[in-house]
């Protein structure tokens, strides 16, 4: 918000900014409508010239209320209802109930990667059209993540404490203010990249900068920019404005292709010469090279091709994990119980740490549930995303709903609308109150239990876990395949924080911004914190 604050009153800027919007307005007046027949509209007059479009511009600063709206008339009601958008494409919103019939249709009628693909305009934004319209690196993460996740553990922890000794420091006097926002964007990428491409890049200050700068410049194009662009200029515009994206991919080759290069040599003479003493290592540049070499994938085996996959994977775990967790830490600071918070996620971590020997494992990441129950919660209540489980119509003829009647034509978006779902008293009780232990505490008591018949119906509220009634991470088999990298990554940092720093609490809440179908965390606010006395050894 801030920056697009500062580019409206920037002549040279402004004016680009708004001959886009005059354009947008009269693409929206001209446009064709697309959405099925016969379903109602929240925030639609009818009495009105214009009427869907003006219920489009007016979606951006509405959506929160209508979406409150819809859920309560039609969702609760097992009906389905069209949310206007200011893009001009208008989305069909399924009740809960019909979660399933979503779910269960074929990619080649509901399409997930479809909508990436337009939502992240996979034309301009990835330096090539091919990264989303064939997400290979998506395939990999899913064959490889999670059974080579364990591993990968004390590389995080070593990360996560080089990260923010660095920049939280590690004086036991001063208190220091801390930007989480800004430090977040610092700190999770030199995690990710850990995990990509290992030591030393993760920790090279020039290609964290550019993969951050990359992340932030696609959001900037494809929210922004070139949502509000009329389709003809999009070949014109597009380009243009994504000229930062490739820039940035640019400058990280630097880095990247070396190493691309000298794993590729080193697998080669590998198979060549089994006798090569080479051990080849845990990250994501051998797993792409893997799989690629097993499925004949020659054209990603491309020093190119490769590096540029690193990309959409820093995007995807870069920006939702550090939304994430600026949105964790505030509302864990800005409760009145945020001390008995801080103090139960500390006592837990330091003795399940104890209990694994002091080297976090699988195992014992698994048994933090008040962290992990903290982390859900946030999740839950401050998400910055409002709709979930979307999917485009893709057969020519559409896609008929046969429990309400109507059909959608191709092209319309279908999905759920995830935030009234994760804020339905009936549901959660007291949904929009943030309770770190919400789901910890169940969890606990079941686990001190002899009664094996307490656990059902528990398990399944760890972080990992999706459902028709958590949605953040997605739901079925496109449910976020990193999920089970993010959420040990989480668990780690608040581990260290609590552990290694004294956190001051905040007297409230900082409002998260709504930004169209977005809610965004404050960006801008601040912490105090100070490392605990006798922390500061290794």
């Amino acid at each position: 918000m801030d920056a697009l604050l500062q580019c409206l009153s920037s002549p040279a800027l402004a004016l680009p900014i708004i001959f886009l919007v005059v354009c947008s307005v009269y693409n929206r007046l001209t446009a064709v409508s697309n959405i099925p027949a016969g379903l109602p509209w929240i925030g639609k007059d009818p009495s009105k010239l214009f009427a869907n479009t003006r219920a489009n511009l007016a979606s951006f600063s509405s959506v929160r209320e209508w979406l409150e709206v819809g859920y309560n008339k039609y969702g609760k009601n097992n009906l389905s209802y069209i949310l206007p958008d200011i893009s001009g494409k208008p989305e069909v919103v399924l009740p809960r109930s019909q979660m399933s019939w979503l779910l269960e249709q074929p990619d080649d009628v509901l399409s997930t990667s479809a909508f990436h693909y337009d939502s992240l305009e996979g034309d301009y934004a990835f330096t090539t059209p091919q990264i989303l319209r064939d997400p290979y690196h998506e395939h990999v993460i899913h064959k490889y993540l999670p059974r080579r996740i364990a591993p990968l553990i004390p590389d995080m922890w070593e990360e996560i404490q080089v990260a923010m000794d660095q920049t939280w420091g590690i004086d036991t006097e001063a208190w220091k203010e801390i930007g989480i926002w800004e430090n977040m964007m610092r700190i999770i990428p030199s995690i990710t990249n850990r995990m990509m491409l290992g030591l030393p890049i993760c920790r090279n200050e020039d290609f964290l900068k550019n993969m951050g700068k990359f992340a932030m410049d696609v959001i900037s194009c494809a929210t922004i920019y070139l949502r509000l662009t009329p389709h003809f200029l999009k070949p014109i515009v597009g380009p243009l404005v994504c000229i930062p994206n490739t820039r940035h991919w640019r400058n990280t080759t630097k880095y990247t292709l070396p190493i691309i290069n000298e794993r590729l040599a080193n697998f080669k003479r590998k198979r060549e010469d089994p006798s090569f003493e080479w051990e080849e290592p845990n990250d994501y540049i051998s797993w792409h090279i893997n799989l690629a070499t097993a499925e004949g994938r020659h054209d990603e085996l491309t020093p190119d091709m490769i590096s540029r996959r690193l990309m959409p994977v820093n995007f995807a775990a870069i920006h939702t994990t550090a939304l994430t967790v600026t949105n964790a830490i505030f509302d864990l600071l800005s409760s009145p119980s945020s001390p008995k918070w801080l103090e139960g996620i500390r006592e837990e971590a330091e003795r399940v740490l104890a209990e694994e020997g002091g080297q976090w494992t699988k195992a014992g990441l698994a048994r933090c549930h008040r962290s992990d129950s903290a982390i859900r919660e946030s999740m839950r209540v401050s998400n910055f995303m409002t709709r979930n489980v979307l999917r485009k119509v893709m057969p020519q003829e559409g896609i008929e709903n046969k429990a309400e009647g109507w059909r959608a034509p191709q092209g319309v978006l279908i999905g759920v609308d995830m935030h009234s779902v994760q804020h339905d008293p009936e549901l959660y009780p007291d949904p929009n109150t943030y309770d770190a232990f919400r789901f910890s505490k169940p969890r606990e008591e079941a686990d001190a239990s002899t009664v094996h018949s307490q656990v059902n119906g528990i398990k399944n509220t760890g972080l990992i876990t999706t459902s028709d009634t958590f949605l953040p991470f997605s739901h079925g088999r496109h449910a976020c395949p990193g999920r089970f990298f993010v959420s040990l990554e989480m668990k780690l940092l608040l581990a260290y924080m609590v552990m290694k720093y004294e956190v001051e609490p905040l007297k409230s809440r900082p409002p998260n911004v709504w930004f169209g179908q977005s809610s965004l965390p404050p960006m801008k606010s601040t912490i105090k914190v100070r490392r605990k006395v006798g922390t500061t050894g290794k």
